[in-house]
């Protein structure tokens, strides 16, 4: 057994080759500061505002609207909240700030970190669909909520927020809107010139773009002072010199995920479906979870009763069928469900599982046989041991 399948594609995905190509030539070619008043320096700005320019037309954004490339989805999304806190809340005395219970883990630490600065947070809930519903995030709002930060879609579940309806909810009560996109960019259909959503913010290294990379797009009239201090670079918002090879990667590979986001939505999403399928036939005690709400194309979470998540995932580890139940950057599913109302004896058996626009129907033919044979034995396991 020598062949492995990546079903892990929330955590990190695979850069794209063409992404590769290009980090590659540019490393050789781009290594000189645009900063610098010399001809060689000179020469990089046009090769920047090109990046520049595929980014935003590739999703939708106003030329008047201001793009920061960042270290990673952490650094963006830790960008937003201090620099709302040091534009907001210490003028305008608006010190509450809304996450949810399905964050992720830079939202949740950074809004905990300004709770040590004298604001207050709440958790919204998700509904029985475990969806973040704009009655929820309004439930958990108060007159002096500055900022409501969310994720576009659960990450460990696939399933979808109403981004349309929060972003309405937001703009009624006063309040800015922070959306993390890494899971949604080239999986949902939008232009940000059409959504006003003051700050989004994504991760290269989840759509098959450079590690080390990140991206806030910053909606014009939502101002935003600097995270990070030194020289006066990226229209002023953050310093230290840019990374090209890695803005030059970012901008293939949001090109390449909105090129791909047909094929994401169609075969990707069949995939998917052959996958929860073909578990539910080998396996028929397998519960797919949110089946019938609105999902992005690429996740499944699905519990396998009796069995814990993390016996099942070190047995497809050992098969080398590579999934996810959360942690590092998300936060654990089992916890996540059951703070969703899902009982612990499905929540605690559950596995996410994740494709990619390069898995092949090989892969799912491969990844059903493995893990109802990881799950048929770890079953009997347990029906012994009781």
């Amino acid at each position: 057994m020598s062949r492995y399948v990546y079903l892990d594609n929330i955590t990190r995905t695979a850069p794209a080759e063409e992404v590769v190509r290009v980090i590659k030539n540019s490393l050789s070619e781009h290594w000189a500061s645009p900063m610098a008043p010399h001809q060689i320096g000179q020469d990089l700005i046009p090769v920047i505002q090109e990046a520049l320019k595929t980014i935003y037309s590739s999703l939708g954004a106003r030329e008047v609207d201001t793009f920061i490339l960042t270290s990673c989805g952490a650094e963006a999304v830790n960008h937003v909240l201090h620099s709302v806190y040091h534009d907001i809340t210490r003028h305008t005395g608006k010190n509450h700030y809304v996450s949810s219970k399905v964050g992720e883990a830079a939202t949740i630490v950074g809004a905990g970190h300004l709770e040590q600065l004298g604001c207050s947070s709440t958790m919204a809930e998700v509904d029985e669909d475990g969806m973040l519903s704009a009655d929820k995030i309004l439930d958990a709002m108060t007159p002096r909520t500055a900022l409501v930060s969310i994720s576009w879609a659960n990450p460990l579940t696939g399933v979808v927020n109403p981004i349309h309806d929060i972003l309405d909810l937001c703009k009624e009560r006063g309040a800015l809107l922070h959306v993390e996109a890494s899971q949604a960019i080239g999986k949902e259909f939008f232009y940000l010139e059409d959504l006003a959503i003051d700050y989004l913010t994504f991760d290269g290294s989840l759509i098959h773009g450079p590690q080390g990379t990140g991206g806030l797009h910053i909606r014009a009239g939502a101002e935003l002072s600097p995270f990070i201090y030194g020289e006066a670079d990226q229209a002023g918002r953050r310093a230290g010199n840019w990374n090209i090879p890695g803005l030059l990667g970012l901008s293939e590979a949001v090109k390449q995920a909105i090129e791909q986001q047909d094929l994401m939505g169609t075969e990707v999403a069949r995939l998917r479906r052959k996958l929860e399928e073909g578990i539910q036939k080998a396996y028929p005690e397998a519960k797919i979870l949110y089946e019938s709400s609105i999902r992005l194309p690429h996740i499944t979470a699905i519990s396998f009763p009796g069995i814990a998540n993390d016996a099942l995932l070190h047995a497809l580890n050992k098969e080398k069928v590579y999934a996810n139940f959360g942690g590092g950057a998300l936060q654990q599913l089992s916890l996540m469900l059951m703070n969703s109302g899902i009982s612990p004896e499905i929540a605690q058996s559950t596995l996410s599982f994740s494709l990619s626009r390069y898995t092949s129907d090989e892969e799912i033919d491969l990844a059903v046989e493995r893990i109802a044979s990881c799950a048929q034995h770890l079953r009997k396991l347990s029906k012994h041991l009781v």
